[in-house]
């Protein structure tokens, strides 16, 4: 039996159950739930998300299926744990050292 990592990138926390077990989903928080979890809660590996997010009260009727699939692209599902302490800019900005003035000439100091 293999686990889903899911991570809740609302605002909103989260609160579901499957098999009288309950999970909460903290905003921004990682939880480990077992795969037939993840299908019952979110259609993990289905196709068809419809009956989902209308059991999470995302959609009412099949009109509002663009706004839950919305709601549901907040959330990631992953096979793998999230990798902590990640960047998510891989470069930091970079400023130019302050110019230096020396009795009248400017040089500009170099890094």
């Amino acid at each position: 039996m293999s686990n889903i990592f899911v991570t809740n990138h609302t605002d909103k926390t989260h609160k579901d159950g499957y098999g009288g077990v309950f999970y909460v989903f903290e905003p921004n928080k990682t939880v480990e739930i077992p795969v037939e979890v993840a299908r019952h809660i979110f259609g993990y590996g289905e196709d068809n998300k419809e009956p989902y997010l209308a059991r999470l009260g995302w959609i009412v009727t099949s009109n509002d299926l663009d706004k839950g699939l919305e709601i549901l692209a907040k959330w990631d599902l992953s096979t793998e744990p999230p990798k902590k302490n990640q960047s998510l800019s891989p470069l930091v900005e970079r400023v130019p050292l302050p110019v230096k003035k020396a009795g009248g000439k400017v040089l500009q100091a170099v890094a």
